[in-house]
């Protein structure tokens, strides 16, 4: 069986218009890809899929929530998901996946495979930082490791004090 049913659309007998889907994307789905920061999470994606003559334009709107380590103290933290993505498909004689924002698909498609875009769309949608929102919440312990390995920029080297002369 196909791991990645769920997450391919026939599109050859789509009539021209707008079509509603939906995805939830669990620790079943993310364990299908071999890398990824994403491990433990509850994502939801709606999709609009509006079909012409000549092409597709793919909408998602994906949120959740996902386990990630604090960027602080490495504990693990729950984090909110939330982006927006477009996906354009051209129809054409062969198949080009080389661009990230516009597919084409060649005549002998008939079905489109959102898998690896759910999971890089999924990816994409992570917060930049990860941290506690209250820095009382991070592992003390590991803290005070890091402070106690953090370098006092104010006391000054005395092997590079004698370079600063030189100008």
């Amino acid at each position: 069986m196909d791991p990645f049913k769920q997450y391919k659309i026939p599109f050859v007998g789509l009539s021209v218009g707008k079509h509603e889907y939906e995805f939830d994307l669990t620790e079943a789905f993310f364990s299908l890809f071999e890398f990824g920061e994403i491990q433990v999470s509850e994502i939801h994606v709606d999709m609009t899929l509006e079909k012409g003559s000549n092409m597709m334009t793919l909408d998602f709107d994906i949120y959740g929530t996902a386990e990630q380590a604090c960027d602080r103290c490495g504990d693990p933290i729950t984090v909110d998901i939330d982006g927006e993505h477009r996906l354009i498909v051209k129809f054409g004689d062969i198949t080009d996946r080389n661009n990230d924002e516009i597919l084409v698909l060649g005549t002998a498609e008939y079905e489109l495979d959102l898998s690896q875009y759910l999971y890089e769309y999924a990816q994409l949608s992570l917060p930049v930082k990860r941290v506690h929102e209250d820095s009382a919440d991070c592992n003390e312990e590991m803290i005070n490791l890091i402070d106690d390995y953090s370098i006092d920029e104010e006391k000054s080297d005395p092997r590079w004090d004698a370079l600063k002369g030189l100008k």
